[in-house]
C-alpha cells in the first residue's frame, strides 16, 4: 500500500526519503466482526464491516459535544476509510509539504507524493510553481519522487521529453509523423501551491484558488505573524514513525491540554495549566496556555492545528511544525521541523546557541516520547473487541470534536457526490 506523503527530508549532510510503503499487508485481514491472527506478529486484529458508507454514516456530526460519542473504532482500523480520506480529505485539502527556505532561488525544487499523486513544488523567479510529477508522454516520473535539487529544466529520464520551470514542454524527442498534436497541450499538468509564512502547502483540488489558503486560515496566519513566524530560522528536522492511525495523534494533539499534566511531567513545570484556553473553528484550533518564563518555552505556548494534518507551535524563542503523514491504517509518521528566531541565532554565541539547541530539542523529544507511547497503546485498544465508541470531556475536548465534525463531513460529501 502507498503512502499518503512521501516526504524530503533535509540534514545538514544528506537527503533521505522515509515511508515509501505501508503497513505489513498481514495485517490487514477484515472482512467480518471476528478477530484474525496477524500471521506475521501473532497479534489479534479485528476484522470490520465492509460497508464503508455505513460506517461513515454512525456518527454523527450534528450531535452536540455533550451528547456525542467519539467516531467508532472502524475509523482508526479499516483499510477502506483509509482509502477514502485519502481522496476525501488529503486530495482536497490544503497540505503542509515543505519550507520555503527548501525553494529560495530560481530553479530551486522537491518533490513528494500526497494522497498517491507525486508532486513537484519549484521556484521559478518571484514564482512558487506545483505541477503534478508526471510525464505527459508516457507517465514516468521527472525527477525521483523524494528529491531536492536546483534545475534549468525537467527532463524525463524516459525518453527525454524536456518541460521548463513553468511547465512548459519544451522538446519532444523523435515526434516525426506524428498528428493531431500541439507541445501547448501537453505541458506539466499544474498543482495549486502557496505559501504561509515559512511553509509550503499543495492542495490537488483543481477548483481551489491560491488565496484559499490564507483566507481558510486567515486568523491562524494573523496570531502567528505577530510572533513573527516569518523572521524565523530553520534548525533541524526529526521524523517519529509511530504505529498508530494518524487521527490519533491529531485527537492527542486536540484535547485541549487535558493529557498533559498526566503524561508530561517535565512540560507540566513549565505551564501554567489553569490558563488553559481553546478557540474552536471547522478549520482550525487554537490552543494557548501561559508559562513560567522557563527559558524554552517562555512566557507562554500557543498551539495551532490547521485541518487536517499540520500543527505550528510557537513558544519561547522557537516554533515547531508537525505534519501528520498517514502510512496505513494504523500506522504514521510526524514530521517535526525546528524553528529559531533570528535574532538568537545571529546574537548568541556559537557554542552557548548550540548547547541551548540541543536541550531544548532534548526536552522535546522526551514530550514527543511520552505522546508516541500513548499514542500507540490508544491504536492498541482501539483494536480490542471491548472499545467501539468513547465520549468526550465537553470542557476541553472540543476541538476533538470539531475536528470529527470536519472529517465527517468531508467524508459523506465525498461519498454522497459519488452516489
Amino acid at each position: 500500500m502507498s503512502s499518503f506523503l512521501c516526504r524530503l527530508v533535509r540534514s545538514t549532510r544528506a537527503v533521505k526519503c522515509h515511508v515509501r510503503s505501508g503497513p505489513n499487508s498481514a495485517t490487514t485481514l477484515y472482512s467480518s466482526s471476528n478477530i484474525q491472527t496477524n500471521v506475521t506478529s501473532g497479534t489479534n486484529i479485528r476484522t470490520l464491516s465492509t460497508n464503508i458508507k455505513a460506517e461513515v454514516d454512525r456518527w454523527d456530526p450534528e450531535v452536540p459535544v455533550e451528547k456525542a460519542t467519539t467516531p467508532p473504532s472502524s475509523w482508526f482500523l479499516d483499510p477502506e476509510i483509509y482509502q477514502l480520506e485519502r481522496k476525501a480529505v488529503f486530495g482536497r485539502s490544503w497540505i503542509c509539504v515543505g519550507r520555503t527556505d527548501q525553494v529560495k532561488k530560481t530553479g530551486d525544487y522537491f518533490s513528494g507524493m500526497v494522497a498517491g499523486e507525486p508532486y513537484i513544488v519549484v521556484r521559478d523567479g518571484d514564482t512558487l510553481r506545483g505541477f503534478f510529477n508526471v510525464c505527459r508522454h508516457h507517465a514516468a516520473q521527472l525527477t525521483p519522487v523524494c528529491s531536492q535539487g536546483c534545475t534549468e529544466k525537467f527532463v524525463c529520464p524516459y525518453h527525454g521529453w524536456t518541460y521548463a520551470l513553468d511547465g512548459r514542454l519544451t522538446k519532444a524527442m523523435r515526434l516525426r509523423g506524428i498528428k493531431d498534436f500541439k507541445a501547448k497541450e501537453y505541458g506539466l499538468k499544474p498543482i495549486q501551491v502557496s505559501e504561509m509564512g515559512p511553509l509550503v502547502f499543495i492542495n490537488l483540488d483543481p477548483t481551489v484558488e491560491k488565496d484559499n489558503l490564507k483566507t481558510t486560515f486567515d486568523t491562524p496566519n494573523q496570531r502567528l505573524a505577530e510572533k513573527n513566524f516569518d523572521d524565523m530560522s530553520w534548525v533541524r528536522r526529526v521524523e517519529y514513525p509511530m504505529k498508530c492511525n494518524w487521527k490519533v495523534f491529531v485527537d492527542n494533539y486536540l484535547d485541549g491540554g487535558y493529557h498533559v499534566e498526566y503524561l508530561h511531567p517535565a512540560l507540566t513545570e513549565n505551564l501554567d495549566i489553569s490558563s488553559y484556553k481553546t478557540t474552536v473553528t471547522p478549520n482550525f484550533s487554537i490552543q494557548e496556555a501561559g508559562g513560567k518564563e522557563d527559558k524554552r518555552v517562555g512566557s507562554g505556548a500557543l498551539y495551532i492545528y490547521m485541518y487536517p494534518s499540520v500543527m505550528i507551535n510557537k513558544y519561547g524563542p522557537w516554533m515547531d511544525t508537525n505534519m501528520v503523514v498517514p502510512t496505513g491504517p494504523n500506522s504514521c509518521t510526524v514530521i517535526y521541523d525546528y524553528f529559531l528566531e533570528k535574532k538568537m541565532v545571529e546574537n548568541t554565541d556559537q557554542a552557548d546557541l548550540q548547547l541551548f539547541i540541543d536541550e531544548s530539542l532534548k526536552a522535546s523529544d522526551q514530550v514527543q516520547q511520552e505522546d508516541n507511547m500513548i499514542c500507540e497503546s490508544v491504536q492498541t485498544g482501539l483494536e480490542s473487541s471491548a472499545y467501539d465508541v468513547g465520549r468526550y470531556a465537553p470542557g476541553v475536548e472540543m476541538a476533538d470534536h470539531a475536528f470529527h465534525q470536519t472529517l465527517a463531513r468531508q467524508l459523506k460529501q465525498y461519498q454522497n457526490t459519488r452516489g
